[in-house]
């Protein structure tokens, strides 16, 4: 904060906040907002994300997509693709079994939007899947 770094209360840093919020163009402040959303979403999460890059198939309104994962935690994965999504929208993802015997199918959440790709929550609607699941991230985590 420059000089602004002496003590100032709370409603002084939001005016000076709001201050040079004002002089920035509207995709400044989108990517603000964005950046502000994954800082709060990166504090939230209680999944322990492991780097992870491997290629997955996935759908999302009738149209089929391939790109990479960049993380995986038990709760979901980060999907690096330069598509246009809308957060709400449904996706079923196709990911090998850690078996590598036959693939698996898992829906999502497009939960969190980034410059970069997508945030999709896992809805795991079985045990088995949770246990495939489980399984992978386990094989995963341990390499």
């Amino acid at each position: 904060m420059g000089n602004k770094d002496i003590e100032i209360g709370k409603n002084e840093v939001r005016a000076f906040l709001f201050e040079i919020i004002d002089r920035m163009s509207e995709s400044e402040m989108r990517q603000l907002l964005n950046e502000l959303e994954e800082r709060q979403n990166k504090e939230r999460r209680s999944c322990r994300r492991k780097d992870f890059s491997t290629m997955v198939d996935y759908n999302v309104a009738d149209r089929y997509y391939r790109d990479f994962i960049q993380n995986i935690s038990e709760r979901g994965v980060f999907i690096k693709t330069s598509e246009t999504f809308s957060k709400g929208q449904e996706t079923l993802m196709t990911f090998m079994s850690p078996d590598y015997q036959k693939p698996f199918k898992i829906k999502g959440e497009i939960v969190r939007l980034h410059p970069d790709g997508v945030g999709v929550k896992f809805k795991i609607e079985s045990e088995a899947l949770r246990t495939a699941l489980e399984s992978l991230i386990k094989m995963i985590q341990s390499e």
